[in-house]
């Protein structure tokens, strides 16, 4: 038998061992390829939206490769870590350390090329599909055929290959100087009871709450000075945690004996307690992949959220535009020609509003700039809003005297501020002393004021007052408008952007919330697979030794029932405290994005979270099953 014949034989005889991770490796092959497609794809031309889209991708496809190198030089290390004996024997045996190591490089060049050709295969099989996706995403005229674009195939392969066989050269420096009697006692060394420092434990406490405290604070202004000094103090805390705070807890828990003799408790507490040095670098960074993918998907989800539903919250009717009295609305567009396109479009109006009113300024302390600054604004009768009321969905109103009613945005127009008003129209002013204000918007982004009849009558006829024109449509199934949208932007020609047209507004927002929230999410389904791979691995590595325990155990009466509530509290600690640990730090990260968008995110962030403590859920329960099988049997 020659050493490629061993390495082969090894492969197959240890497959369930290597499973997650070959299955990692064929998955972000087959995502890089199917990014790396894209790029290369002949059909995606030279707009700028393709621009936009090809840089994510491009940044996508970094970060795949960065996590790549992370994820196998991990995972080289803890196969050579488990097989210390087994290179001990063979040692024995006659197997000189060149030898060794071409065995295990030749095991590491198999496995990376079938998870490369794999990888391709399955990435070609996909393409078809993804390209069929980001078609429809970014609604582009002519759809993007599938094709074979040979330099993706050869970016992804020769690209992958270089990087498995660095990588594997480079975790052969761990053998380098390791002696026979050295490799034969790594395994059977006898676990120590791991060791704290109260210093290094308070560390960890002064890191993560000078971390938590930074986050909150932080709102748009700092957050460029906060971001990275948070990022870097909850990763220190979050590594002595595991590596100090978690043994202090289980210390204290262990010597709480009472509870430990309690049922299987002592078995379970005594292997965590005596695993927890051997866990704590695999629990640090899982605990952060999670907080990373936590952070990640739901940043972009929110984010974008937030963007939809403030960029549309301004804009009330679906086209809008409004003129002054010294334009020739002709320069802009005709009422008859919106009509008109409408009509050849088959849009349904469902109200149209074409009213006059005053063009005024007032004294306001925006919230964005804390300062007391002229704000421009409209004002309508009380008459006008009252005919208006029942197609616009608000109650009809009935002021007299010094009463005024303002709607405006909440940044704009904070009712605390006021306890009278006073507006300008033209070169006269009056102040109204019983406001009421309203935080929505009515017509434009811009306040509007509602007056008394007697009041608006008087404000009318004084000097130099501008009145303006205020024409809007509201459609049916708005969101599918966009196609009369563009029409009618592009009949206003060079005046475009005195019209305002909600669906294309939409249109765009949804585009590029889509793709971002696509990639985001792609990407992170990626963090999301190598992370629960990490823990497969771990567990599968350390199997022999779970199987001699449960041997032992059984020896002295335990029953199946018991072995296996014994290993369910073991995965559960490794699947569900790097889940918890994310979930806090990703919450304080939350609360960070909620002061910088000055919006409620609770809803959002839970979720998030619960979607993503459902993935682990699932992820665990396969995990178990195959655990059960392969160490009760």
């Amino acid at each position: 038998m020659n050493l490629r014949t061993l390495a082969r034989r090894n492969i197959t005889g240890h497959a369930q061992r290597y499973a997650a991770y070959f299955l990692s490796c064929v998955f972000t092959v087959m995502i890089f390829f199917i990014y790396a497609q894209f790029i290369f794809h002949p059909d995606i031309a030279e707009e700028s939206i393709h621009q936009v889209v090809k840089n994510g991708m491009v940044a996508a496809q970094v970060i795949i490769v960065l996590f790549s190198i992370f994820f196998i030089a991990y995972s080289n290390n803890v196969f050579l870590q488990v097989r210390s004996q087994e290179f001990g024997l063979l040692t024995l045996f006659g197997m000189n350390r060149r030898q060794l190591r071409s065995l295990v490089y030749y095991e590491q060049t198999i496995i990376s090329i079938v998870a490369i050709v794999c990888g391709l295969l399955l990435g070609t099989l996909f393409s078809k599909l993804f390209l069929m996706f980001m078609t429809m995403l970014l609604a582009v005229d002519a759809p993007i055929t599938f094709k074979f674009v040979p330099a993706a195939y050869l970016v992804t392969g020769v690209g992958f290959f270089l990087l498995f066989q660095v990588l594997s050269l480079l975790s052969f420096w761990k053998l380098r100087n390791q002696e026979v009697i050295q490799m034969l006692k790594e395994a059977s060394k006898p676990k120590m009871m791991p060791k704290t420092s109260v210093w290094l434990t308070v560390l960890t406490v002064v890191c993560l709450g000078a971390g938590y405290g930074l986050a909150v604070t932080t709102n748009m202004m700092t957050v460029m000075l906060t971001m990275f000094p948070v990022l870097g103090l909850v990763v220190v805390g979050t590594y002595f945690l595991f590596t100090q705070g978690t043994v202090a807890l289980y210390k204290r828990l262990y010597s709480n004996k009472r509870s430990l003799y309690s049922g299987t408790t002592l078995i379970t507490r005594t292997n965590i307690l005596f695993r927890l040095k051997d866990y704590a670098r695999m629990l640090f960074l899982t605990s952060v992949i999670s907080a990373v993918v936590l952070t990640a998907s739901g940043t972009v989800y929110m984010f974008f959220n937030a963007i939809l539903t403030e960029g549309m919250g301004n804009m009330p009717y679906s086209i809008f535009w409004t003129v002054e009295e010294t334009d020739d609305e002709a320069d802009i567009i005709t009422t008859e020609k919106v009509e008109s396109l409408l009509a050849e479009y088959d849009s349904e109006v469902l109200f149209k509003i074409d009213e006059q009113m005053l063009d005024v300024e007032f004294l306001g302390t925006p919230t964005y700039l804390n300062e007391q600054t002229v704000l421009s604004g409209s004002v309508i009768s009380e008459s006008t809003f009252n005919r208006l009321s029942e197609d616009i969905g608000l109650e009809p109103v009935s002021l007299a005297g010094n009463e005024i009613i303002a709607f405006s945005r909440e940044d704009l127009f904070s009712p605390a501020q006021f306890d009278e008003l006073t507006i300008t129209f033209g070169e006269s002013e009056q102040t109204f002393t019983d406001l009421e204000v309203h935080n929505e918007v009515l017509f434009s982004s811009n306040s509007t004021f509602i007056l008394s009849d007697e009041a608006f009558a008087k404000a009318e006829q004084a000097p130099a007052v501008h009145t303006e024109r205020f024409i809007a449509y509201e459609l049916d199934d708005w969101q599918n408008e966009t196609e009369v949208s563009e029409a009618i932007m592009e009949a206003t020609g060079e005046h475009g952007y005195v019209l305002q047209a909600k669906p294309y507004q939409y249109h765009m927002l949804m585009q590029m919330y889509s793709l971002v929230l696509f990639i985001g999410l792609f990407v992170s389904l990626l963090f999301f697979i190598v992370q629960g791979s990490m823990l497969y691995l771990k567990l599968f590595t350390d199997l022999a030794d779970t199987k001699k325990q449960l041997f032992a155990l059984s020896r002295i009466g335990l029953t199946d029932k018991e072995k296996r509530r014994i290993l369910d509290k073991q995965m559960g600690f490794l699947f569900f405290v790097p889940v918890l640990v994310g979930s806090v730090h990703a919450s304080f990260a939350y609360v960070m994005l909620s002061n910088m968008l000055d919006v409620n995110l609770v809803l959002n962030a839970i979720l998030v979270i619960s979607i993503y403590a459902a993935l682990q859920l699932i992820y665990f329960l396969i995990t178990r099953l195959l655990y059960f099988r392969a160490a009760l049997n």
